[in-house]
């Protein structure tokens, strides 16, 4: 999984439909299990855009990831362990694992938290098929809410905040403190799901041990309500839904 390239063309993998272009030119192709069905489907639509060669950015909808905030700890010694120490994480924390889901380390770092993603194996399988039968080139394969990151990175100013991307009734946060990552979670939103994520987004700013310092929450969409002396600053994704 890459960052997320503004120059390239998207497709969007919901848990049942995908999405290409943007408003009253978006074009959806429904499917029931893997996503192969609707992207063949998509390629052999004469007005589909789908050309051998093409270049395509691919983000996966946030109701398909799961994701950590990876601290790594001292000692771990090459690729293998980290590997079998994210195993144990997402097995952990969100009850997936291998063969079924692929996991993937966003930022190749060791020395500061890293943001972690873990998408059913099918989806990532049928999209490489694809990428390979028409010899596409494929720029950033991400989730949802790390395309959103990447695309309004430049707007995220303060050393002390969050972005919330709220969107088809799911919400994910994640948190920083210090240009670290500090935690991140994605929830669908029920009749008390806004109230549970002001009440999460409260108790990780004080646990960030930055209680006399308010915070921003820029948001995609709508968010959650913000903690007391917190700001809020809605964002345009120029489009992004």
């Amino acid at each position: 999984m890459s960052r997320f390239s503004a120059e390239s063309p998207r497709v969007l993998i919901e848990k049942d439909e995908i999405r290409v272009g943007h408003g009253a030119a978006q074009k959806r192709f429904a499917y029931e299990w893997s996503p192969d069905t609707a992207l063949a489907a998509w390629a052999s639509d004469p007005q589909g855009g789908v050309q051998r060669g093409s270049r395509w950015d691919v983000v996966f909808a946030d109701v398909l990831v799961r994701y950590l905030v990876v601290q790594w700890p001292a000692g771990l010694r090459g690729g293998a362990e980290r590997e079998a120490y994210l195993a144990h994480r997402f097995r952990e924390v969100h009850g997936v694992a291998a063969p079924d889901w692929r996991i993937v380390v966003e930022r190749s770092v060791t020395a500061v938290p890293a943001i972690a993603c873990a998408v059913p194996a099918v989806h990532v399988e049928a999209v490489a098929a694809w990428g390979r039968e028409r010899r596409l080139r494929l720029g950033s394969v991400t989730g949802e809410f790390l395309a959103v990151y990447n695309r309004v990175r430049p707007a995220l100013e303060h050393p002390f905040g969050a972005l919330a991307v709220q969107r088809n009734g799911r919400i994910t946060l994640g948190l920083w403190g210090d240009a670290r990552w500090q935690a991140l979670r994605s929830q669908p939103l029920g009749p008390a799901g806004d109230a549970s994520l002001a009440l999460y987004l409260e108790s990780l700013a004080v646990s960030a041990e930055r209680q006399g310092e308010p915070g921003v929450l820029y948001c995609v969409g709508e968010g959650p309500a913000v903690p007391a002396g917190w700001r809020k600053v809605v964002l345009d994704a120029e489009g992004w839904v």
